[in-house]
C-alpha cells in the first residue's frame, strides 16, 4: 500500500509539517524504521531519536520538538500510530458461512456476510450486522445488537441486550455485561428488561479478558475510538467518552465519567464515581480517590499532580539517609547536653 503522508494526517485528524506529498509505504518503530516508514513518538524519552531515526515521517505530539525530519503533529500520537497500523495491515479474506455447529435462537437477525465459527450460541432476538466474524465458543446473550463490520474472537461472552457499534475488535476471554449489582439493589429487578446493559460505540478494541460490568440501574457506556488494554476492570454504569486509551490491568471504578482522550496507564485504580475531566492522564499504579480535572497528570498514591508526586518520592528516596542523619544530630545533641551538664556540676 501507497499513501502521501497528507492523506494519513487527514486520516488521523493531524498537521503536516513538512512534505505532504511525501509517500509512505510501510510502518515500523522508531529505532527500525526505514525510509518509506512512518512511526511515531509518544514517550519524551525517545525524542532524541527523531535525530537519528531513518523513517520518512514520525506521528508526534504538538510539544515534541522541531527536527529535519517530516512530521504529523496531531494530540495523541500513539492513538493515531495504531489506526496507521490498521491502514497498512495485511487484509486476509474474511471467513464467510455458518457453522452446522452454531446454535441460532429465535427471531435472530443476521446480517450479509456475517461469519458464525463452531460453537457459537445466539440467544432469540439477537441482531448481528453485515460482515461480522464470531470465532469459536463466542456466546451473545438475548436481545444483544452487534453492528457491521465486527471482529469476536473465541470465548468472548456478551450478555443480553449489549449493544454494540460497528467495526468493533473484541478480543480473546472477554465478558462484555456481567451484572455487577445484586438484583435487589436494582431499579428493575426483571430479568426480562430490554434495557441496555452495556452501550459500546464504534471503532473500539477491547483487549482480551477484559470485563466490563454492566447495569441495569444506568447503562455502562464506552465511546467511540476507545482502545481498552488486556486484563482490564470496568464497573458498571461507568462512562467512557471517545478516544480514550486503558492501559492493561487498570480499574475503573462503578459510576465513573472519564472524559475525552482520557489516558489510564497500566494498573491504576479509580474509585467508584470518580470523575476524570477531558484529555487528562492517570500514571501508571496511581491511586485515584478524588476527581481529576482536565487536561491534568496525576499519579501516586493517593493520586495527586504529577508533580508533587514526583517530589514526594525524591523525598522518601532520601529517607533512610534522612534517618541517619536525624540519629546523627540525636547523638550530637546529647553529647553537647552532656558536656553543658558537665560544666553546670562544676560551677
Amino acid at each position: 500500500m501507497r499513501k502521501t503522508l497528507g492523506e494519513i494526517a487527514k486520516l488521523v485528524n493531524g498537521t503536516v509539517v513538512g512534505d505532504a506529498r511525501a509517500v509512505i509505504t510501510g510502518v515500523s518503530g522508531i529505532k527500525e524504521a526505514e525510509p518509506g516508514d512512518i512511526t511515531f513518538l509518544a514517550n519524551p524519552k525517545y525524542v532524541p531519536l527523531l535525530a537519528t531515526t531513518r523513517a520518512s515521517a514520525v506521528i508526534v505530539g504538538h510539544d515534541a520538538p522541531e527536527c529535519d525530519n517530516n512530521l504529523i503533529r496531531t494530540e495523541q500520537p500513539y492513538l493515531a500510530f495504531t489506526k496507521v497500523l490498521k491502514l497498512f495491515a495485511v487484509q486476509l479474506p474474511p471467513p464467510k458461512g455458518i457453522h452446522p455447529t452454531s446454535i441460532i435462537g429465535l427471531d435472530v437477525s443476521l446480517g450479509k456476510d456475517v461469519a458464525l465459527h463452531a460453537g457459537v450460541v445466539l440467544e432469540d432476538g439477537c441482531t448481528i450486522g453485515a460482515r461480522s466474524v464470531l470465532y469459536p465458543g463466542v456466546c451473545v446473550g438475548q436481545g444483544a445488537r452487534i453492528g457491521a463490520d465486527c471482529t469476536i474472537y473465541p470465548r468472548v461472552v456478551i450478555s443480553k441486550n449489549v449493544s454494540i457499534g460497528s467495526k468493533v475488535l473484541i478480543h480473546m476471554g472477554a465478558v462484555i455485561g456481567a451484572q455487577s449489582q445484586p438484583a435487589n439493589l436494582l431499579d428493575n429487578g426483571n430479568d426480562e428488561s430490554t434495557e441496555k446493559t452495556v452501550i459500546i460505540g464504534d471503532d473500539v478494541e477491547i483487549g482480551a479478558n477484559v470485563t466490563i460490568d454492566g447495569s441495569e440501574v444506568s447503562p455502562t457506556i464506552i465511546g467511540s475510538g476507545t482502545k481498552i488494554d488486556n486484563l482490564v476492570y470496568i464497573g458498571g454504569a461507568a462512562v467512557l467518552d471517545s478516544n480514550c486509551i486503558i492501559v492493561s490491568h487498570a480499574s475503573v471504578g462503578s459510576g465513573c465519567k472519564i472524559g475525552k482522550g482520557v489516558i489510564v496507564a497500566g494498573q491504576a485504580s479509580i474509585l467508584d464515581g470518580i470523575t476524570v475531566g477531558d484529555g487528562a492522564i492517570i500514571a501508571a499504579r496511581a491511586g485515584v480517590v478524588e476527581d481529576v480535572g482536565a487536561s491534568q497528570v496525576v499519579s501516586g498514591f493517593p493520586a495527586s499532580s504529577h508533580e508533587k508526586w514526583l517530589r514526594i518520592y525524591a523525598s522518601m528516596k532520601r529517607l533512610p539517609t534522612m534517618a541517619r542523619d536525624i540519629r546523627e544530630l540525636e547523638k550530637r545533641l546529647r553529647r553537647v547536653e552532656e558536656l553543658k551538664d558537665a560544666k553546670t556540676e562544676n560551677h
